[in-house]
C-alpha cells in the first residue's frame, strides 16, 4: 500500500511513493572489463603523448645547450688566435733585439767575437755495410 502525505489528502489527490529497499545491485561483468579496456586504452595514449612531449622538452634543450656551447667554442677560438698572435709577435727577432740592447744594455757582437755553431747531422749508413771479423 502507498502512503500519502496529510497535504495531499487535502487537495483531493495522493501521490504514491514507492520504496524499494533493495541496495544490492549485480555486478556486469562485461561492462567492468569494457571499462577496464578502456582504462588500459586511455593510459597507454596519454603515456605516448607524455613520452613524445618529454622527447620534444629534451630535444629543445639539447638545441639550446649546442647553441651554447656552439657560441663558447667561437668565443674560444677567437681568444686561441690572439694568444697565438700575441706570442708569434713575442718571439720576433727584432723585438727580441730591441729588448737585448735597450732594456738589458746588451751590444751585437762584431764579425771577430761571433760564433757561429753548426748542428751536426750524422751521415746516413750506407744500404750494404762491410764488417770485418777477427
Amino acid at each position: 500500500m502507498a502512503r500519502t502525505t496529510g497535504a495531499a489528502d487535502a487537495l483531493g489527490f495522493a501521490v504514491p511513493k514507492d520504496v524499494h529497499n533493495n541496495p544490492v545491485r549485480e555486478v556486469d561483468r562485461a561492462r567492468n572489463r569494457e571499462m577496464w579496456w578502456s582504462a588500459l586504452f586511455v593510459s597507454v595514449l596519454v603515456g605516448g603523448l607524455l613520452l613524445a612531449v618529454w622527447q620534444h622538452y629534451e630535444w629543445t634543450q639539447l638545441g639550446y645547450a649546442l647553441g651554447a656551447l656552439q657560441q663558447e667554442r667561437a668565443a674560444e677560438e677567437t681568444a686561441n688566435r690572439q694568444l697565438r698572435l700575441e706570442l708569434e709577435t713575442l718571439r720576433a727577432p727584432q723585438r727580441i733585439e730591441l729588448l737585448a740592447t735597450t732594456q738589458l744594455h746588451l751590444v751585437a757582437p762584431t764579425q771577430t767575437e761571433a760564433v757561429v755553431i753548426e748542428r751536426v747531422r750524422q751521415a746516413a749508413q750506407p744500404a750494404r755495410t762491410l764488417v770485418a771479423q777477427r
